[in-house]
């Protein structure tokens, strides 16, 4: 049973390191397989106001979410042969990838959604610095990495572990949200477009 936990810490760590070091910055090579998120998916972003219609295409096509499906499954199939040893820590981290592209398609195709339910997404994407708030499903990385940055005035998380309610003794002995993060003010959207 302890794979689960790790499997969700496992995940998340994947989820930061991934988004910062190969989708934006091998990413930001055009001629990188990895481009399409830097230079796709944020160009859309941003210019449909965190919008994103390309969600409606068939998942497994050869554009920027079929690339990311794609790799979620490839993922996914790289650890399928540690299922036998450790069927919690492997299923946890299945459905961490599935639970993952089901909340990044959600975020960009109901953007009210996105902005109330994972704020720290929306502020990479809107805010004025698109090298922070590297993780989707979850900010617990952004945290412990440093990079949790907040748009002033807008929706943010009540608690560091990205969750809608936590028991109150929980919620006492955790740190609050604005005191590890940091505070930007909000840049016009017209201006980075």
């Amino acid at each position: 049973m302890i794979g689960i936990p790790l499997g969700l810490l496992t995940a998340n760590a994947f989820e930061w390191a991934m988004h910062k070091h190969v989708l934006h910055d091998m990413g930001r090579d055009k001629n990188n397989f990895w481009a399409f998120h830097f230079h796709e998916h944020h160009k859309v972003v941003r210019k449909n106001d965190y919008l994103d219609p390309n969600y409606e295409k068939f998942p497994l096509g050869l554009h920027a979410q079929g690339k990311e499906a794609w790799s979620l499954l490839a993922v996914s199939a790289a650890v399928a042969p540690l299922f036998p040893v450790a069927p919690f820590y492997v299923g946890t981290l299945w459905y961490c990838a599935a639970n993952y592209y089901r909340v990044h398609k959600r975020s960009h195709q109901d953007p009210a959604w996105g902005r109330a339910n994972i704020p720290w997404h929306y502020d990479h994407h809107m805010g004025r610095n698109a090298d922070a708030n590297w993780c989707v499903t979850k900010p617990w990385f952004d945290y412990v990495m440093g990079t949790r940055e907040f748009i002033v005035g807008e929706a943010r998380e009540s608690n560091v572990l990205g969750l809608k309610s936590i028991p109150e003794w929980l919620a006492k002995r955790l740190p609050k949200p604005e005191r590890l993060g940091k505070d930007l003010a909000k840049r016009s959207l017209k201006s980075v477009a």
